[in-house]
């Protein structure tokens, strides 16, 4: 697989997306869902959903025997007001993704 620059364009606006809205630990229900919608066009064989709250699971099966591989990555923001003043800033008060978890989400995305 080759990401395009039209791919890199569309990861990095919804990983600002996902910047935008924040939510906390034990409160990401909007953010599995935005990453269920978005895999969705990878063609996964399953996705599971719910995982220890909000936890989501996006499985591929190769149709071979061999090893299983699992990447991971955190869906919540952090209680921290952002002050950056960048375009995409936190439009929730009191909560921002300081912690790097939306950039972490997007490039995961780019595996599926």
């Amino acid at each position: 697989m080759t990401l395009t620059n039209r791919d890199i364009v569309e990861l990095t606006e919804w990983r600002r997306k996902l910047h935008r809205q924040p939510e906390i630990s034990n409160e990401e229900e909007k953010t599995a869902k935005e990453v269920v919608d978005f895999l969705a066009d990878t063609g996964p064989d399953k996705v599971l959903s719910g995982l220890g709250g909000h936890g989501v699971a996006a499985v591929y099966e190769s149709g071979q025997a061999g090893p299983t591989v699992l990447f991971r990555s955190e869906l919540d923001a952090l209680p921290i007001e952002e002050l950056s003043g960048v375009a995409h800033s936190s439009q929730v008060p009191g909560k921002s993704h300081m912690c790097g978890h939306d950039g972490h989400t997007a490039i995961l995305a780019a595996l599926g």
